[in-house]
C-alpha cells in the first residue's frame, strides 16, 4: 500500500494514462445515464462524481444541467471525492491533466515543460517520484510548486479578469467559516503566490482544506446574484470568457492562503506542464 495517493483530474482528451500505485487518473462523469465518459479508454479512470456530492451541492445550481454543474466545479469534484475517500494513504494530493510536480528534480526553474507522451507519464508517476515526495514531507507539511512574484497583488490579479462579486463574497466567506483567519487576510494584498492547485499534504490537512473550501463556496452560493453566470445572457462584466469557472479560480487562491493561514511549512519543487 502506497503512503501517497494523488489524483489528477481530466476533463478533455488525453492519449496516455498512468500505470502507478500512487498517481491515479480521475474524471467527473456524472451520475446520470448520459454521463460524460473518460477521455480515453486507455488505462483506468475513476469517476469521482458521487451521489453524496450531487446531493450536497447540486441544488445550488437550480435548473442548470448536471453536466454544466460538474463543468463549473471542475477539479473540485476530485478534491471532494479524495477528501471523503476511505483510504490508508497518509498523504493526499491533486494535480490536473497537464500540471504536475517534479519532486525529484534539482532544476531551479519555476516551471518545466515536458511533451505529453508516455515517457513523461511514466517519469511523473514512477516509484522514484513517490519516494522523493515522502522525503520532502519528512520535514515539510505540504509539497507544492514554487512561489513567484506577480506584477500586482493577488487580489488585483484576480480582478483583472474575474467578477468582483464572487471575490468579495469569497473573502467574507473565509472569515465567516474560520474567524481565526481574519489576521491573515492581508495576504491577498501581497504579490507572492503559487496558485496552480497542485499539492500534496497530510491527510488531515487535506481534509480540513477541502472542507473549509466548500463551506466558503456555500457561503458564496447562498448570497451571490447568479450561481452560474453565463456568457449567453451577457449579465456580467469581466474579460473571463467562462465566468462560471469561478469555483476553480477561487480554489487556486484559497489553497496557498490556507497554507499561509495555518503556518504550514512548504517544500517547493518545479511545476511540470505537459505540452
Amino acid at each position: 500500500m502506497s503512503k501517497v495517493l494523488m489524483l489528477t483530474h481530466f476533463h478533455r482528451e488525453f492519449p496516455f494514462n498512468f500505470d502507478s500505485s500512487w498517481l491515479k487518473a480521475s474524471y467527473a462523469g456524472g451520475t446520470e445515464a448520459y454521463e460524460w465518459k473518460p477521455p480515453t479508454e486507455e488505462g483506468e479512470y475513476t469517476n469521482v462524481t458521487t451521489r453524496d456530492f450531487i446531493f450536497k451541492y447540486r441544488h445550488y445550481y437550480g435548473m442548470t444541467t448536471e453536466n454544466n454543474f460538474l463543468r463549473a466545479m471542475g477539479q473540485q469534484v476530485t478534491d471532494y471525492y479524495l477528501a471523503n475517500l476511505d483510504t490508508d494513504a497518509e498523504y493526499l494530493g491533486v494535480a490536473s491533466y497537464r500540471r504536475y510536480l517534479d519532486p525529484s528534480s534539482s532544476n531551479p526553474e519555476l516551471k518545466i515543460t515536458m511533451p505529453a507522451n508516455l515517457e513523461s507519464c511514466k517519469y511523473l508517476s514512477s516509484d522514484e517520484q513517490e519516494q522523493a515526495i515522502l522525503k520532502h514531507l519528512e520535514t515539510a507539511d505540504v509539497l507544492t510548486n514554487r512561489t513567484w512574484t506577480m506584477h500586482t497583488s493577488i487580489e488585483n490579479q484576480y480582478l483583472e479578469s474575474q467578477l468582483k462579486e464572487y471575490w468579495d463574497l469569497f473573502k467574507e466567506g473565509i472569515v465567516h467559516v474560520n474567524p481565526t483567519y481574519k489576521p491573515y487576510m492581508n495576504w491577498f494584498d501581497g504579490n507572492r503566490c503559487n496558485y496552480e492547485g497542485v499539492y500534496i499534504t497530510r491527510k488531515d490537512l487535506f481534509r480540513k482544506l477541502v472542507s473549509e473550501y466548500f463551506l466558503v463556496m456555500e457561503y458564496i452560493w447562498k448570497r451571490c446574484s447568479q450561481v452560474y453566470p453565463s456568457k449567453d445572457n451577457q449579465s456580467y462584466s469581466c474579460s473571463e470568457p467562462l465566468p462560471w469557472r469561478y469555483p476553480g479560480f477561487l480554489n487556486e487562491r484559497f489553497v496557498p492562503f490556507f497554507f499561509h493561514a495555518n503556518n504550514l511549512k512548504q517544500a517547493e519543487v518545479p511545476l511540470v506542464f505537459l505540452n
